[in-house]
Parts: structure tokens; sequence; C-alpha cells
């Protein structure tokens, strides 16, 4: 086979000159001496395919423990392989059955292409493959061929052309050039006016095509599985910091590694003139940062390409090293409450928050998520200040980042209202139609409820004062006959309103006046 991937070996020229001396020959019409020639072409030709067959399968082999050893890089193209090998086999076999067919017609059922008789018979061969069914035997031959031809092309790049033209060549059955006008098809070329010995040589002929194509193909598949190991037509080298915003004290880390990599071959990474340790393919950089300022540093990374030379590129880097500093923001505001759960963030650029250590004076803090803390300020520090303190482990040392204070107040008393209202005017029905009095926090950040426990509601009847208390926030059915017996445009006062709220305490929250219309 032509094409410069496999190139004819002496002995294979040799077949070649021989096979087309023995076809001048036998146009000559030479004797049947000669026509056993074609026999000694044949068996030449088998132990050349035998050659082949023993090559292509030490590729195979090799093919196979590349594939076990790195499945994921090699699939593939193994998987290719394995396809050409059947597709091989399979169109070998079928013009092997081809031979057996035609020596059994011309001899006896127990012939063989190896032993038969009848080699000058010209007519046996073209019964067969021509003129029985049709010529459908070798309409069947001819599309085996082009199937195993389009199977072969559609593994091969088309920027490979040697090959694919080598593949189009030898596996596309064309019909010969027509000599003094007269037509001639490929398969009269192959099996019409010629002896049986002349015919299975040709069909061993075509075996050894199928054979040399397919280690062609299979070497070609074989070379792919490295083309991407170093064959970039752009290296860049990227570097992965952790942060570039570090604290003094600590040290600045990054990863630095090629874009691109072959993890068989380790890149190499010297910084300011030091090689770097290698970590899963990526040079690992530390510079301590003990002073604080913008840093900077290069360096070169270098792998190994095919050709055993390295590839270098430069790399080059900055960072910030900056003194601690600490974030304490309260979620609502710069106060704490006591009795309630205040919302506070503390957050260090550059350390992470289990590395934080905080604490507070005059209350307790609870840790409710990263960065995320609730304050609850002790009963006894109105009026007071708490304190948030907060310190950093940074190299396995302690170090105190900052401060910040917040006033601690009690939580602002509530409103009472009854029906939504403060006093006023009231529909008789709507007062009494109200079931509790209620205690409403007015323009707070934080949802707070508390509890009316007792309240009095008082009227003037006759020039009398009468009162009615209740021991809860409920209107009593007392206190609503007492409202019910009053007229239109009495005044009804609820008054000592007490409210208990989240701290515990109770607050006295005034009275509530109401005229009745």
């Amino acid at each position: 086979m032509s094409g410069g991937n496999c190139p004819e070996t002496p002995r294979q020229k040799m077949i070649g000159m021989m096979y087309l001396f023995l076809t001048a020959m036998l146009a000559l019409n030479v004797s049947g001496e000669l026509l056993k020639a074609f026999q000694l072409v044949d068996e030449s030709i088998q132990k050349t395919i035998e050659t082949m067959e023993q090559k292509t399968d030490m590729l195979y082999s090799e093919f196979r423990s590349a594939y076990e050893f790195n499945e994921d890089k090699v699939e593939e193209k193994y998987l290719d392989a394995m396809t050409v090998q059947q597709e091989a086999d399979s169109l070998v076999k079928h013009i092997e059955d081809i031979k057996y067919l035609i020596v059994r017609a011309v001899d006896n059922p127990e012939a063989t292409p190896d032993n038969y008789s009848g080699i000058d018979n010209q007519d046996i061969a073209a019964q067969k493959m021509i003129t029985e069914k049709g010529g459908a035997r070798s309409e069947e031959l001819k599309n085996h061929l082009k199937h195993y031809r389009d199977t072969l092309l559609s593994m091969v790049a088309e920027e490979d052309t040697t090959l694919m033209d080598a593949i189009n060549s030898t596996l596309t059955p064309k019909d010969p050039p027509a000599e003094e006008g007269v037509e001639k098809s490929w398969e009269s070329e192959k099996f019409e006016h010629l002896p049986v010995s002349a015919s299975l040589a040709l069909m061993s002929q075509l075996q050894s095509e199928v054979r040399n194509v397919e280690s062609d193909v299979v070497r070609y598949l074989y070379g792919k599985i490295d083309e991407g190991a170093f064959v970039f037509n752009k290296i860049e080298a990227i570097v992965i910091p952790r942060s570039e915003y570090v604290i003094r004290g600590d040290e600045y880390y990054a990863e630095i590694m090629l874009a691109a990599r072959d993890t068989t071959q380790p890149p190499v990474v010297t910084v300011n003139g030091k090689e770097l340790p290698i970590e899963n393919g990526r040079g690992i950089l530390r510079i301590p940062a003990n002073s604080t300022g913008e840093k900077e540093w290069s360096g070169e990374i270098a792998v190994m390409g095919p050709d055993g030379t390295y590839k270098r590129r430069d790399v080059s880097g900055e960072f910030l090293v900056s003194q601690p500093s600490v974030v304490i923001s309260p979620t609502k505001m710069n106060v704490f409450y006591v009795g309630v759960e205040n919302p506070v963030e503390v957050s260090v650029p550059g350390v992470p928050s289990e590395d934080l250590d905080v604490r507070i004076t005059n209350a307790r803090m609870t840790k409710k998520g990263s960065n995320q803390y609730a304050v609850m300020p002790n009963s006894n520090a109105i009026g007071r200040e708490a304190v948030i303190s907060v310190r950093a482990n940074i190299n396995d040392q302690s170090q105190s980042l900052g401060s910040q204070k917040f006033r601690v107040k009690r939580v602002p008393d509530p409103v009472a209202t009854v029906a939504g209202m403060r006093g006023g005017s009231i529909n008789k029905n709507l007062l009494l139609a109200q079931r509790a009095v209620i205690a409403k926090m007015d323009n707070f950040d934080f949802d707070l409820t508390f509890r009316v426990v007792s309240f009095t509601v008082s009227t003037i009847k006759s020039g009398y004062l009468q009162s009615v208390s209740s021991e809860s926030a409920v209107i009593t059915t007392e206190q609503k006959e007492l409202i019910r017996n009053s007229g239109v445009g009495s005044a009804v006062m609820i008054n000592n309103i007490m409210a208990k709220g989240p701290d515990g305490s109770t607050r006295d929250l005034g009275s509530i006046s109401f005229t009745l219309n």
C-alpha cells in the first residue's frame, strides 16, 4: 500500500513485480506450467499476510496495555482500533469464503485454496462471481470493501490526506480503463477469463491490502494517543492565590500551574531563583507577610515537551499586605437592648471565622452562623456599655484585632390601644365589640411583644366615679356592662394599664380616654 505510512518492504515489492509479470504472461496464453507459478505467488502473499498479522497483533497488544494503564486517555482510540480489527477480520473471512467457493466448485467439496486441482479452469470463477445470482456475490464483495473503506476513513482526520488517499485508492473497487474501446468491470478483471490459480492469487492480494490498510490505520490511531500530551500552540501560566488580601503576620499563599498540562510531566517552577515544591502538578508558593504594603514576585514555569526539551514561560504576581482590622457591624443599630437577641456580624478580611475569638462585656454572646452572633445584654447593664473585642489566631499566635463599644438600653415602652385607637371619639358598639387592650411597639426595629397584665375601666355615672378592674388584657363582662350602661357623650377611661415585656419588667402604659358616640 502506498501513502508513506507503511513503506513497502523488499518482499512486498518482489511480490508485486511477480504479480505484474504473471499477469502479462497470462495475457499471452502461456503454458500450464507457468500457471502454476500463480500458486507460488499466492503462497508468498499468504506468508506476507501472516507476517503482517503478527506485527499488527503486537500493535493491538500494545494498544490494550496502554488502555489498561490509562483508560480515560486511551479509550476513544482503543475502541476505534477494536472496530478496525473486527471489520478487517470480517472482510478477510469474506474473501476467504469466496476462495473456498471457487476451489470446491472446480474440484470437490473437500478442496481448499491450498490443495485443489483444476488450476487452469478459466470459467468457474466468473460463473460463481458474475453469472450466478446475477453477479450478487461480486456486488456483496464490493459493498463490503466500500464499508470497510468508509469505516476507516471516519477515523482519520481530514488534514491527514496521505493516509486518506491511500485508503481510498486501495479499497475502492474501480473499473479498469477501457482497452481499444472495450470497457471492463472490476469483477470482470478479478474473475472473468482467468484461471482459478490467478483468481485466487488476486483474492489473496486483496486480503493482503486489507491487512496492510488495517496495520496503517491502527498504527495511526496509536500515534494519536499522545498527540495532545504537549502539542499546544499556546501555553499560559496561571496563578491561583488563596487571597490577594493578606494580614500582617500571616502568609501569602498561591498555587501556580499551567492552563494545560500532562500529569506524567510535572512542571518545574522557580520564584526568585528558588525551585518550589510541586503538589498535584502545581507549584506551591509561600511568602511570609512580615511587613505591610504592596508586594511583587516573579519567576518561571517549565514543562518538558514531547521532544525532550523544556518549554518555559515567565510568571509573576502581586499582593497587598495590610494591618489587621476588624469589622463589627450591628445588624439593627449601634445599641443593644436588654431582653432582646441583638444580631451582630463580626468579620476580619483574610481571616476565616473559625480562627476568630470574639468576646463581650456586660452581655452574653452566642454564635449563630459564619460571622453571625446574637448578643443578650445583662439586665443590670442598662445605661452602661457592652464592649466587643476580637482576637485572631494567625500563625498559631493570638493577635488582638480591635474592639467596639455599644450602648445598652432598656426596650422602649409600647403604646396601649383599643380597636387600634389611642383615645378620642368612638362608637359605643365598636368599643363593646373589642376583646382586649393591646400593647403595640411603634417605630421599633425588633419584632417584640408586650403582654397587658392588668387595667381598669372607669366612667362617671350620676356624679359618681365607677371603676371595674381586669387582671389580664381581656375586657371583662363587668367592664363591658359598665360601658353599656353609659350614655352617648359619656367619657370612658381605660387607665392603670400595666404590660410585661420580654425583659421581664412591668411597664405602666398610662391611660386611654374615649368619648362614646
